[in-house]
């Protein structure tokens, strides 16, 4: 089994684009309609401040169950392998970055905030991107692989390292006296990277595990930052994208599916998981 080094939690599925559609799905008629018109959304974001961080490796100290919160955190704080390690700075630069930069390669006009006195706060189109959270936690994840030989079923455990990275997204239109809020989240894992598998030794006909890690490293936890940005700015516009052909359905009518949109193909296929989760409407 091979466990590449950067991994969604979620599980990819195959790729259907906008040509494999069939052309009597309303959804592509709507959807060209939106891709076509780029630019018509204007966003302001908001950067969050800091990044929360947290080890939840208690496993791998002793006696941890019988100290104190307070200890109980210092104990993780000490023994963590990245999060007393990670640069907030590097993190939120490295993903805002890439936010922005995959949010106007996607057509959105974006202001920052602070940097916003030509923000177009009354238009029909513009929009309040608020990043609140962003939270990294370590752990150890057990990975169980399995061979067959000779109808005999082996097992292996293997403990990889293991960080999530989290990331909260509110988004309100900028005008209207009711400021209604939508509140998104999406997270990602970085694993140490694995290959392994089960032989059968020649030279003594027992069934042996051979693997290798390449151990993740601090550098990486700051890579996936950016590679969390550049895909949040596709989620993001995905979302809009879904909102629009929702709206533009006949009445009744309700989509097939959720999609996602790649610029590169120009086409749409359904998302699965590579979305942002909904939290909260209000």
């Amino acid at each position: 089994m091979k466990l590449n080094r950067y991994r969604l939690l979620f599980i990819l599925f195959a790729f259907l684009s906008l040509a494999g559609l069939t052309s009597c799905f309303p959804e592509q008629q709507i959807a060209n309609r939106f891709i076509r018109t780029p630019g018509i959304i204007t966003l302001k974001v908001a950067p969050p401040t800091y990044v929360l961080k947290f080890s939840h490796k208690g496993e791998t100290i002793r006696d941890f169950a019988t100290l104190d919160t307070a200890a109980q955190d210092s104990a993780l704080w000490a023994t963590s392998r990245y999060i007393r390690s990670v640069s907030d700075s590097i993190v939120l630069e490295t993903y805002m970055n890439a936010f922005i930069s995959g949010l106007r390669d996607l057509g959105f006009k974006v202001y920052l905030e602070g940097l916003a006195d030509s923000f177009p706060a009354d238009g029909p189109q513009s929009y309040l991107v608020d990043i609140p959270q962003i939270q990294l936690d370590e752990y150890l994840y057990t990975l169980e692989d399995e061979g067959e030989f000779m109808d005999t079923l082996y097992q292996k455990r293997i403990v990889l390292n293991a960080i999530d990275f989290s990331t909260w997204v509110e988004l309100g239109k900028a005008s209207g006296t009711i400021r209604r809020k939508t509140v998104l989240y999406s997270s990602m894992t970085g694993y140490d990277g694995f290959d392994g598998r089960f032989y059968n030794d020649p030279f003594t006909g027992m069934v042996r595990y051979k693997y290798s890690i390449d151990t993740l490293t601090v550098d990486d936890v700051h890579d996936l930052a950016g590679y969390a940005g550049r895909q949040h700015a596709g989620y993001l516009y995905d979302f809009f994208l879904n909102q629009y052909i929702i709206r533009h359905l006949p009445e009744g009518m309700e989509p097939f599916d959720y999609y996602r949109y790649n610029p590169k193909r120009k086409s749409i296929y359904p998302a699965e998981d590579e979305r942002f989760e909904v939290l909260q409407e209000r």
